[in-house]
């Protein structure tokens, strides 16, 4: 970390300077999430167009998961939350790793999700996912998850393709969050977390995080195909530091810095086992301004993820280490023009660099140049029009050695690509009862670092294996319409919606080949085409003394257009297959007196999955079955400040298949919290 801070520190310092300069006689204010949910009676969100909103109003299909919820889960980590998530698919591969997906698509690894936390990119470039163990955010500081269904670029930025996940934090300006926690259970799980807010009036405030976890993995066996590395224990840790000082009733400054290490045992992007290390280090800086202008907002963050894997790549034995740093400045400015109309203008400047591994030698960067526009319309009380358009300037470049009979030459990567996105969205109250919503949207994935060159792997006796500069952007293009309904006899909620999405350029791992002097090299290609169709159905309400519940169903078809290599499992990729058609959520509770009862059940019908294939390249198809899974906790208060809780995850059985990797074992949590 030495020598990382200090750089951006001075950066974001500057950058923020400037900008208190230039406007000196302006206002600002961060969000007040609370007094918002007093307004509006319900859980808001600002992230899509940058106002206040209600999940009615919003011009996309949002739901939202509040702190309360997150606290109901009885999970100790972000997936255990969202497998409750109407619409979200999650694969659980080994004890500490998961796939988080929306609507389907999901993978190992999987690079079709957006993952923010209060605005920052958390996900990984160089492969595209997110190492949700890595995060540096404990749930107790989490005030509320966005889930955003479908692409959003236009709305939230690079590479929001299949959906959203926006993590919101507590804002220590308004909100006072001081916890501590301890849990224990199965698995041998020890882990520890608090937060603590200080604050100097309404001029200043500082929260500070850390968490720790050691467990060990399933013991369940590891599928033979996918190898035999030995299992280690996994670990956990993080910190976080998030401070905002209001210079002026109208001007506030706020500066982030987190680190986060953790070690677990995971399914590669090869499908082989493998043990797996992950650093994370980010800063970030922002300053708001209430202008005569509009509300402008600057912000700066430079993210660096390290990961080291002990790795096959080929069926050569490899140590990778991926070593990526992501810096982005942002620029919008939001102004309401008049009553009836708000425009919010962006601009966005993004580096990221990264060497090659295991051949150290060279290193893949690139730079994109990016602007948007966001057009909010009231035209009548009771309709809404919402239209975002945004442009990618990329330019890539290479710099470094090669090995001897390399494919490329660094000239090959001087490329520049241009991709625009769009969203829009046109929401109806018919009255007070029934909401209507009709979207389009395109959005544009970035291919990963390592498909672009970042993974090189040198073989003399095999295959090589190496990224290209000529993988194209995947993009995903959706329609959809909506309707929400209050159901005021039943004290409910009905919220449905009907989704059409084609996807052009999927992209694979593997699928394209090199013949050279020296031998076959092996790069990632675009495969294809594909599409999909579905409706999810979403209910849920409260009923009697204290009672609540929720049911959801997802049907969905996808159908791959694929080229004939990359046909029936024979590659890296296989969304129709590997796409469940049913996925249903119920979830029942109850509170009374000291007491928190909770109960959460989820259906999944059978798919299929990917396991290797004989030989040094490819996959074949396993059947995984249907499967139905329970979670439950119990709370109780024993103070107004202090809660123990029993929870558990798969409780039904004491091992199941829901992955091609080892099965999953039940899981049981005891865990003791503290608010003060």
């Amino acid at each position: 970390m030495t020598g990382r801070f200090p750089d951006l520190l001075r950066a974001g310092f500057l950058g923020c300077a400037a900008a208190t300069l230039l406007f000196a006689q302006a206002a600002a204010q961060t969000i007040d999430y609370a007094a918002l949910e007093q307004t509006f009676g319900e859980p808001v969100t600002t992230s899509a167009t940058g106002s206040p909103q209600r999940v009615t109003d919003a011009p996309v299909d949002m739901i939202i998961i509040t702190s309360d919820d997150i606290r109901r889960s009885g999970a100790h980590d972000l997936p255990g939350i969202l497998r409750h998530a109407a619409g979200v698919d999650v694969l659980q591969w080994t004890n500490d790793q998961a796939d988080v997906g929306v609507r389907g698509y999901d993978q190992v690894y999987t690079p079709r999700l957006l993952v923010l936390v209060d605005g920052r990119q958390v996900y990984a470039d160089y492969f595209g996912f997110t190492p949700w163990s890595a995060l540096p955010v404990e749930l107790s500081a989490i005030r509320q998850i966005e889930i955003v269904k479908g692409p959003n670029t236009a709305l939230f930025g690079f590479n929001a393709l299949g959906g959203v996940i926006n993590i919101v934090t507590r804002n220590p300006l308004y909100d006072d969050t001081n916890t501590a926690s301890l849990t224990g259970g199965t698995q041998s799980l020890a882990e520890g977390t608090g937060v603590v807010t200080v604050r100097d009036g309404d001029t200043a405030a500082l929260r500070a995080s850390m968490g720790g976890r050691f467990d060990r993995d399933f013991g369940t066996p590891v599928p033979t195909d996918a190898g035999a590395t030995p299992r280690r224990v996994d670990y956990r840790g993080e910190a976080d530091l998030d401070g905002i000082v209001r210079l002026s009733d109208k001007i506030q400054i706020g500066l982030e810095a987190s680190h986060s290490a953790e070690g677990q045992n995971e399914i590669s992007p090869d499908l082989t086992f493998e043990y797996s290390t992950i650093d994370t280090d980010s800063i970030k800086a922002q300053l708001s301004a209430d202008t005569i202008a509009g509300l402008v907002r600057l912000t700066a963050y430079t993210n660096w993820i390290d990961q080291r894997a002990d790795a096959v790549v080929a069926g050569n034995p490899s140590v990778l280490v991926f070593n990526d740093r992501v810096t982005v400045v942002q620029l919008e400015d939001s102004l309401a023009v008049d009553p009836d109309n708000t425009v919010r203008l962006a601009g966005e400047y993004r580096f990221n660099t990264m060497g090659t591994t295991p051949e150290h030698d060279g290193t893949i960067f690139y730079s994109v140049y990016s602007g948007s526009t966001t057009w909010q319309w009231a035209i009548t009380p009771s309709l809404a029009l919402t239209n975002a358009v945004r442009v990618d300037d990329l330019s890539l470049g290479r710099s470094g050695l090669s090995p001897q009979f390399y494919p490329f030459t660094d000239a090959d990567w001087n490329k520049n690509l241009t991709k625009f996105s769009y969203n829009s969205g046109l929401v109806w109250h018919a009255d007070e009862q029934n909401a209507f919503r009709l979207i389009a949207s395109r959005g544009v994935q970035l291919p990963s670092l390592n498909g672009l060159g970042a993974l090189l792997s040198v073989s003399s006796t095999g295959v090589s294996v190496t990224g290209t500069p000529d993988v194209k952007p995947t993009t995903i293009a959706n329609y959809e319409v909506g309707w929400d309904r209050n159901l005021d006899d039943l004290d409910a909620r009905l919220r449905t919606s009907v989704f059409h999405q084609i996807t052009d350029d999927a992209a694979s791992i593997e699928g394209g080949a090199l013949f050279t002097p020296g031998g076959l090299w092996a790069t990632p290609a675009n495969i294809g085409n594909s599409r999909a169709d579905g409706f999810e159905i979403l209910l849920n309400g409260t009923f009697g003394e204290g009672w609540r519940w929720g049911s959801s169903y997802r049907f969905e078809i996808v159908h791959d257009e694929f080229a004939p290599f990359a046909q029936n499992g024979a590659d890296y990729v296989d969304y129709d297959r590997t796409t469940p058609h049913h996925l249903v959520k119920l979830n029942l509770g109850w509170s009374g007196g000291r007491w928190d009862l909770d109960g959460y059940t989820n259906y999944q019908s059978r798919m299929f999955g990917l396991i290797p294939a004989p030989g040094p390249v490819g996959t074949v198809e396993e059947n995984i079955p249907g499967y139905t899974s329970v979670d439950a906790r119990a709370g109780y208060r024993l103070t107004e400040s202090i809660t123990a809780a029993i929870s558990g995850q798969n409780i039904l059985s004491s091992h199941q298949q829901q992955t091609t990797g080892p099965e999953i074992e039940r899981r049981v949590l005891l865990s003791l919290s503290i608010a003060y």
